[in-house]
């Protein structure tokens, strides 16, 4: 079978992240090529390293040609599925594609409610392009059905998954970064692992943890991510004198060395659909804060496993981080409890490849009440 991935950037992001696990396991069985808009960013590198074939169309800003270097993509490749993610990389599948014979996944991996009318009125003009598509979250499922009126018998709904081998709590790790970066027994880390844009809010974060960190001087806080937003973190975190207590760590590989040496995840995200760096989290074993947006109160049990805030709720948010610094056994319940939780994670990569060999041979079939 041969499989073309269409993606709008190869940036460090989520949805990036994703299509690399996918395309290395579909690889395995499969002939695969990976297609994005945009530039080449690091992650081409990465799948380039599992010699996967990565070319880009160059698109900066939108572009009618984009769709014909597509079109011509998928006449050179002759895929059997196209797998479109992210919002214009899945509108110009759905064009490129049009009258040819060629099945057609597309997976979100964001949040459509939150594009401005002209895209979702575009987005429901062409959605009944796709054979299947695969969302990743409940919430978009439910949105799509909804509110752009997709058919729910072209709806799956496939979470988020998990590579358990790379993922999974390991005091060894913790014991060997703490030391590496000078964090003792009696700190407690809280963490971010985003992009440092505004979507992410990384800012409501920061002010928070100032407010915690006058009085709890153990209170540390680490950011892993890059972004747009990195100048005005530094410039908040110097005019405040933060500099020894936040680590702005950059873009880093070993994610689960990070998130092993913290105590506590947090995300004060303005929308998301279901962010890996949750699930990741959550498989570590941390306590998990995170805003009331897209299906991570699904995922993040109220004063089980963590606490979930209204986004932009800086008190709130205070509130929560001083909690969980003063209560060493509520930190030490909820990690258990998102252990217990993370056995709900499962591997979506694994079951994508069965959904391929099924929506080619016309055998799939989402079952709704």
């Amino acid at each position: 079978m041969k499989i073309l991935y269409v993606i709008t950037s190869t940036d460090v992001g989520g949805a990036e992240k994703a299509l690399l696990e996918l395309s290395v396991k579909t690889a395995q069985v499969h002939v695969v090529r990976v297609v994005c808009l945009k530039p080449l960013g690091p992650v081409a590198q990465k799948l380039a390293k599992h010699h996967i074939e990565v070319i880009s169309l160059n698109m900066r800003g939108y572009s009618g040609r984009i769709i014909q270097k597509l079109a011509a993509q998928i006449k050179d490749f002759q895929p059997d599925i196209v797998h479109a993610m992210l919002y214009r990389a899945i509108e110009y599948a759905r064009v490129a594609c049009a009258g040819k014979k060629v099945k057609l996944i597309s997976t979100p991996h964001f949040d459509l409610s939150k594009k401005i009318f002209p895209l979702r009125w575009v987005d429901k003009l062409l959605k009944d392009l796709d054979t299947l598509t695969v969302a990743e979250s409940f919430s978009t499922v439910r949105y799509l059905i909804e509110k752009q009126k997709y058919n729910k018998n072209k709806v799956y709904l496939l979470p988020n998954g998990v590579d358990k081998t790379v993922f999974y709590a390991d005091e060894t790790l913790r014991d060997k970064m703490r030391k590496k970066y000078a964090y003792t027994p009696e700190h407690i880390v809280f963490i971010e692992v985003a992009r440092l844009t505004s979507v992410k809010d990384p800012m409501t974060l920061l002010k928070a943890f100032r407010n915690v960190a006058r009085t709890y001087t153990n209170a540390r806080l680490i950011y892993v991510g890059e972004g747009k937003k990195r100048t005005e973190l530094e410039d908040f975190i110097r005019q405040n004198g933060l500099e020894k207590v936040v680590l702005l760590a950059g873009e880093q590989d070993n994610i689960n060395e990070w998130l092993n040496m913290a105590d506590i995840f947090v995300l004060p995200s303005i929308e998301e659909s279901l962010p890996l760096s949750l699930l990741e989290s959550i498989q570590v074993g941390l306590p998990c804060l995170v805003s009331k947006v897209g299906d991570m109160p699904l995922w993040v049990e109220h004063g089980k496993n963590g606490f979930v805030f209204p986004s932009k709720d800086i008190t709130l948010l205070s509130c929560f981080m001083a909690e969980v610094i003063n209560n060493a056994q509520l930190r030490e319940t909820m990690r258990g409890n998102s252990l217990q939780i993370s056995k709900r994670i499962g591997q979506s990569s694994q079951q994508y490849q069965q959904i391929y060999q099924q929506v080619l041979n016309n055998s799939f079939h989402v079952k709704t009440n």
